[in-house]
């Protein structure tokens, strides 16, 4: 299975693409932060407040069941998918080019030890 750069796709993505994927709905929006009920839990009113997604950080926190993360994190927790196939799934979802990790030429690794 080939490896994805999970650090270049976390820079690639954005939290409000995937709140807007989840259809979150926030009960509260100041300047970049958004509040309302926690996808993740599942929040059973719309007034609920316990959700923070802040839009420019790109980080997002629970204050109920204390999950927190970047998007990516975000997506793999909602949808109960392992991180691997999260990731497949949002690149597929968002046609965003998923991020392999290339492989290093043969001279570029290290000898082995004695």
């Amino acid at each position: 299975m080939a490896g994805i750069d999970f650090g270049a796709l976390r820079r690639q993505l954005r939290l409000g693409q995937v709140l807007e994927l989840l259809d979150f709905v926030p009960s509260s929006r100041v300047g970049v932060q958004v509040r309302g009920p926690c996808p993740v839990h599942g929040s059973k009113t719309t007034h609920s407040r316990s959700f923070a997604a802040h839009l420019e950080r790109q980080c997002w926190q629970c204050f109920r069941c204390g999950a927190h993360g970047n998007a990516l994190d975000l997506w793999a927790a909602v949808t109960g998918l392992p991180l691997y196939e999260a990731a497949l799934d949002l690149c597929r979802r968002l046609h965003l080019e998923i991020p392999w990790l290339s492989k290093r030429p043969a001279a570029a690794r290290s000898p082995p030890r004695p």
